[in-house]
């Protein structure tokens, strides 16, 4: 392979110098070769085309180069190693080249080929091509021998005639040989161009055959992809035809809650369970056109898959290839047979060529010994012994020339009959991939037709989707309502925080202004701070009306999940304790922490000291206490209750309501005996231990939220620990003249911030510790002393999350 990859590159670098390449088309039909010289500019399919117009029109041509085999587009043909690769293909069907037998060769070489088809050979109507015949079949062998080399001058004497007489039947025998010689190069050359034009044919048989197994497969699997999704959704859609009145009838039983009654009848109708919210005859309606475009459906499925059965399987192909192969199994024999019998003849028949042309020389050469001398009679022994040992030999060559006319009229005959099964052949493989056209064609429209037929029974399984999506929308409603009641208790919490505020601003600025600040001059006043004697704005923030909250109808509180009958509390806004996924809990002061919040609300003052709550306030945290603020915080949590049911209920999870309905039942049935039933009830029960589980779960996942809040809440400043928020002021230049940050405390010195992770050199940096690492200073000035502290004191140097950071 080597070799031959080795000769491909200097035929590439020939083509390149003479600027032209030469493509071989193989003719399908016939197995002819086209041969087609272009410049490389010129390699288009147009282009070749056109070269073989002469041989069948444009529009009839069929071109497949491959393998794999397919239609060749420009850039394929102008593609160099597309180019090497048609070299090599054409040195493998070269038979003074080729070290193999004929069609032994398999795709691993890398060879391509470029076949041309007829379509008009493709069709019903097409003629039965013609016979084939193979030239020369009829030689003309001599009768009379040609101009003799003898120069007797006239001399008519017995002897002269006698010798005569002699060279003339050598002269005859001669003549007669090299007819019977050339006529076997004919035959061999015609014998072996016959069997490599049937080999072309068998190879294009292949290309046609692959071409289609490809088209084949490509629709079987379709088939596959196709049949799935239709079975799977026709199902569905036949499903929910069958059972569409029982669902009707079981809208019935679901009443409506009172509200939404009410509601209903404030705006003049009259609907108290979900099928009164349903247009029951327009649905039916539509619910008979569904199931006749579903049969219509199912019928159009029959067709194809009828149609696809119609294309054959992998299995009733393999007659068809097994017949392929003896065809060229019989292939693979003649050009053996023309390789062995007929180079064999034509071989004998050369030599006895050479025997004649040297025996004529010969009896010349003693003619003129004879003529010139004086043994005469001796000459005549020499040539009759001649004439005798060479009687046979053109005999012999007439027979061996018979036997290469039989082969050559084989040859012949098996080339017709390969012609006319090429032609069957492609006319199945034809109508085989029309049919493969047809089919994917059918399964597009079938498609169409079941994408329209999933639109069409959304209306259907709007009514099959109706009691759940009822269920989800009292949950809708009383997380609706919900949040307009936390988000009204939060803004009114917010305003009278805000107005407390500034009641003591006003307060403090009072102080000031009798204390101190009487004491300072007009300049402060009028130049320096002209609104330092005023007193702060009034905020006054237009929020919002909840409009939406007159329009939401009141569906009562969230089911108990538990089964709980208890009461809800006036305190839980109307939302059952039983019922909360979130742990309701006041936050209980914490000596060490100081609330984040007014740090972070305090970032817009113009100097740092207002970012400082001094250890001398009355409290360590600042917690803004009142009712507006305990109720806000009430709805809230009931407003992420009312979200975690929903998400709950959307996992899967029965609603509460079932659980008693279902408990209520079970209770009936219990009196009645039943072991069925009890087995029904030990059901019941895992089903509401597990709910049981999975509200603790939840419930333990939000107080574990809780919990990280309220740490996130408050800003340590008498003891650090890792996942505490500290607060680190400035406290001027380190020993490496890099800024250092001091934690703001009380009682607790001497814990600084890491700045390998801060950027720039912020005004403060508020932020959780993450790391926490306890060092003993050294002494001054030296690495182990970065902060310039006594030597041996302890002190902490504490990596942080930033939270806030100017």
């Amino acid at each position: 392979l080597s070799f031959l990859f080795y000769n491909l590159a200097m035929m590439a670098s020939a083509q390149a110098q003479t600027s032209t390449w030469h493509i071989r088309v193989l003719s399908a039909s016939t197995g002819v070769c086209y041969n087609v010289a272009l410049h490389p500019s010129e390699l288009t399919v147009a282009n070749i085309r056109r070269h073989l117009a002469a041989a069948m029109p444009p529009s009839d041509q069929i071109l497949l180069l491959g393998p794999p085999y397919k239609v060749p587009k420009d850039s394929t043909l102008q593609s160099e190693e597309i180019l090497n690769s048609l070299r090599l293909g054409d040195m493998e069907d070269d038979p003074s080249t080729s070290e193999q037998d004929m069609l032994s060769t398999t795709e691993s070489t890398g060879a391509k080929r470029l076949f041309l088809f007829s379509k008009q050979a493709l069709s019903q109507q097409a003629p039965d091509p013609p016979p084939c015949v193979l030239q020369p079949m009829d030689l003309s062998v001599p009768t009379q021998a040609g101009p003799s080399p003898l120069q007797l001058g006239g001399n008519n004497s017995p002897l002269h005639q006698a010798l005569e007489v002699y060279e003339r039947r050598f002269m005859l025998h001669l003549d007669q040989g090299r007819v019977l010689a050339d006529g076997a190069d004919l035959r061999l050359t015609a014998c072996r161009t016959c069997v490599a034009e049937q080999a072309v044919m068998a190879r294009a048989l292949r290309a046609a055959v692959s071409n289609l197994s490809v088209h084949f497969n490509g629709t079987q699997r379709l088939r596959s992809e196709f049949t799935s999704d239709f079975q799977t959704k026709t199902g569905t859609h036949a499903s929910l035809l069958r059972r569409f009145e029982v669902l009707l009838t079981s809208l019935g039983s679901v009443q409506l809650h009172p509200s939404l009654v009410s509601v209903a009848r404030a705006s003049g109708r009259v609907m108290e369970t979900l099928l009164d919210t349903v247009p029951v005859e327009r649905e039916r309606a539509w619910a008979v056109q569904c199931q006749t475009s579903h049969q219509r459906l199912m019928t159009m499925f029959s067709e194809l898959e009828g149609a696809f059965s119609q294309l054959g399987t992998t299995a009733s192909r393999e007659e068809e290839a097994k017949q392929d192969l003896q065809s060229e199994d019989t292939i693979q024999a003649l050009w053996k047979e023309v390789e062995g019998v007929g180079q064999q003849i034509r071989d004998k028949q050369a030599e006895r060529l050479e025997k004649l042309t040297s025996d004529h020389g010969e009896v010349v050469k003693v003619i003129m010994n004879a003529i010139s001398g004086d043994a005469a009679h001796s000459a005549f022994t020499v040539l009759e012994d001649m004439s005798k040992a060479s009687v046979d030999l053109v005999p012999s060559m007439q027979t061996d020339d018979l036997v290469l006319r039989q082969l050559m009229e084989k040859l012949a005959e098996a080339k017709t009959k390969a012609m006319k099964r090429m032609k069957v052949r492609l006319r199945e493989v034809s109508v085989a991939q029309s049919g493969i056209q047809r089919v994917n064609s059918s399964v597009g429209v079938l498609k169409d037709a079941l994408s329209q037929q999933n639109e069409n029974m959304v209306h259907l399984e709007h009514v099959a989707e109706l009691p759940e999506a009822y269920r989800d929308f009292l949950s809708e409603i009383r997380r609706r309502r919900a949040y307009g009641g936390a988000a009204t208790s939060s803004s009114t919490a917010m305003m009278e925080r805000l107005a407390s505020m500034r009641e003591d601003e006003v307060k403090a600025r009072e102080k000031f202004l009798r204390g101190s600040g009487r004491h300072l001059m007009p300049a402060f006043f009028e130049i320096f701070t002209p609104t330092l004697a005023t007193p702060p704005p009034l905020f006054t923030p237009q929020l919002p009306a909840m409009v939406e909250m007159d329009t939401l109808p009141d569906v009562g509180p969230s089911d108990n999940v538990l089964g709980s009958s208890s009461a809800a509390s006036p305190m839980q806004g109307g939302v059952s304790s039983a019922s909360s996924l979130t742990a309701v809990s006041q936050a209980q002061p914490d000596e060490s922490a100081v609330n984040m919040s007014a740090v972070n609300e305090a970032t817009d003052a113009p100097t740092n000291e207002h970012l400082i709550v001094s250890a001398d306030d009355a409290g360590h945290d600042l917690i803004v206490g009142g009712n507006a603020a305990a109720d806000a915080e009430r709805k809230t949590l009931a407003y992420e209750n009312a979200v975690l049911r929903q998400a709950i209920e959307r996992m899967g999870t029965k609603s509460p309501r079932t659980y008693i309905e279902e408990a209520k039942d079970i209770g009936d049935v219990i009196e009645g005996g039943d072991v069925q039933s009890m087995n029904n009830v030990e059901r019941m029960r895992k089903e509401l231990a597990m709910a049981k589980m999975e509200l603790l779960q939840a419930r333990e996942q939000v107080a574990k939220k809780e919990e990280e809040a309220k740490l996130s809440d408050k800003i340590s400043h008498s003891k650090f620990g890792v996942h505490d928020v500290a607060l680190f002021m400035p406290t001027g230049r380190g020993s490496g003249g890099k800024r250092t940050y001091l934690a703001f405390h009380t009682n607790c010195p001497h814990h600084y911030l890491s700045t390998d992770n801060i950027s720039g050199t912020p005004d403060f940096v508020l932020g959780r510790i993450v790391y926490q690492e306890a060092l003993v200073a050294g002494e001054l000035g030296t690495d182990a002393n970065p902060y310039g502290l006594h030597l041996g004191t302890k002190f902490f140097v504490n990596t942080v999350e930033v939270v806030n950071s100017p």
